[in-house]
Formats: structure tokens, C-alpha cells, sequence
């Protein structure tokens, strides 16, 4: 009976993680795919519109086809970046939440595990720190790996493309409808220049400011296993 309690303890252990992920995860990914999607499929519209369909590429063409390698690419680190980050944090608490159960255990088969022996107490509940050891290290290697600082990066990179897209996609329209003010008027072409001159400087920004976080301060495990599901 004993160890039927364990076990479901763990089992009771296994469900709440996995609800934690479901819940925390799943719901919020697909609603942030259908903004995304929505705002680069209307950007690629209007950057198009006034390109020539067939025949030598142009310069804004060219440009274009870029921005998409780069864009998928922040989403793509983004994705990887954030599964490993809550894999390894949910990892970590699982380990935490099954070592009061494996106490426990260690407890109620005492004798049977001990026998007659003279096997000192002290080393059989050192089995305890082994599980605790373990997770400490998962945990030092996301640190390490930097998962979060890499994800967070790529998340505001692409928000960055995303308004930056939205802003492109208003400027076109207003212009369209010809209710877009301006001392130059505006044109198809300037607008995507004023794009490229934008991203340039975002780009030349993030690439100085990469290395602002290399001095960050070193949490221990349960800090981290507290913010697991906060923000850092």
C-alpha cells in the first residue's frame, strides 16, 4: 500500500506539471502566430504591390527577400529558445516536487531496504542529494546556455520588425488614399527606404547592446525555480 501512495504522489506530481505547461504555453502561442501572421502577410502585400512580378530583381526586392530570412529566423530562436528555456524550468521543478515523495519512500522501507546490514542511515537518506544535485546542475546549464536572455532578445527583435512592418502598412495606405502629409511627398519608394534606414539602426543598436546582459546575476535554484512561470 505504501507503495502505491508514492506512486501516485508522483503521478499527482507529472499532472500538475503538465497542466502548468498546457496552460501556461499552448493558448498563448497560437494567439500570438495569428497577430504575426496577419501583420506579415498584409506587409508582404503592400511591399509587393509596386514590384515588377517577372524580370531583373530590383534593389527593394532584394531587400525584401532578406528581411524574410532574418524575420523567420527571430521567430524560428524565439520558438527554440523559449521550449528549451520552460523544458529545462519544468524539469527542474518535477525533480524538486519528487524528492520530498523520495524521502518518504526512503522512510516507510528503511528496514527493508537496510536489511541487517551495518549501512549507516546517514548514507541512505544521502541518496536525497542526488535528485537535488541534478537539478541544481540542469538548472546552472540553462543559466549558462542563457536560454531566457536569448529568447527574450529574438521576442523583441521580432515585435520590433512586427511594429515596424504595421508602420510601413499605414504609411502605404495613407499614402494610397492620399491622405499622407508630409514636406516630401511621399512615394512607394521612399516609404521603403525610410524602412531600411529604420531597421539598419535597430540592427546596428541590438548588435552594440548584445553584450549589456553578460554581467547578470547569478540566482540560485530556488530563485529561479519561484519565477519559473514571471517575468526575470
Amino acid at each position: 500500500m505504501n507503495k502505491l501512495v508514492i506512486a501516485a504522489c508522483v503521478c499527482i506530481a507529472i499532472l500538475v506539471i503538465f497542466t502548468i505547461a498546457s496552460v501556461s504555453g499552448s493558448y498563448g502561442v497560437e494567439k500570438k502566430a495569428s497577430i504575426k501572421e496577419g501583420v506579415y502577410e498584409y506587409f508582404k502585400k503592400a511591399w509587393l504591390a509596386d514590384e515588377p512580378e517577372a524580370g531583373k530583381e530590383t534593389f527593394f526586392k532584394k531587400f525584401f527577400e532578406l528581411f524574410v530570412q532574418a524575420y523567420e529566423y527571430e521567430i524560428y530562436k524565439e520558438s527554440v529558445n523559449k521550449r528549451k528555456f520552460r523544458n529545462f524550468k519544468l524539469l527542474v521543478l518535477f525533480i524538486i516536487l519528487c524528492v520530498p515523495f523520495l524521502a518518504l519512500f526512503l522512510i516507510m522501507e528503511k528496514a527493508n531496504i537496510l536489511g541487517d546490514g551495518e549501512v549507516s542511515e546517514l548514507y541512505l537518506y544521502s541518496i536525497v542529494l542526488v535528485p537535488v544535485v541534478f537539478a541544481f546542475l540542469v538548472n546552472k546549464y540553462t543559466k549558462i546556455s542563457q536560454y531566457h536572455e536569448i529568447w527574450y532578445r529574438h521576442m523583441r527583435n521580432r515585435h520590433y520588425m512586427e511594429w515596424r512592418m504595421m508602420v510601413f502598412v499605414k504609411d502605404y495606405e495613407l499614402m494610397k488614399e492620399g491622405l499622407k502629409t508630409s514636406e516630401q511627398a511621399a512615394t512607394p519608394e521612399s516609404l521603403k527606404i525610410d524602412f531600411i534606414n529604420d531597421m539598419s539602426a535597430y540592427w546596428k543598436t541590438e548588435t552594440d547592446g548584445i553584450s549589456s546582459n553578460a554581467g547578470a546575476k547569478e540566482e540560485n535554484i530556488f530563485e529561479d525555480i519561484g519565477k519559473l512561470f514571471g517575468k526575470e
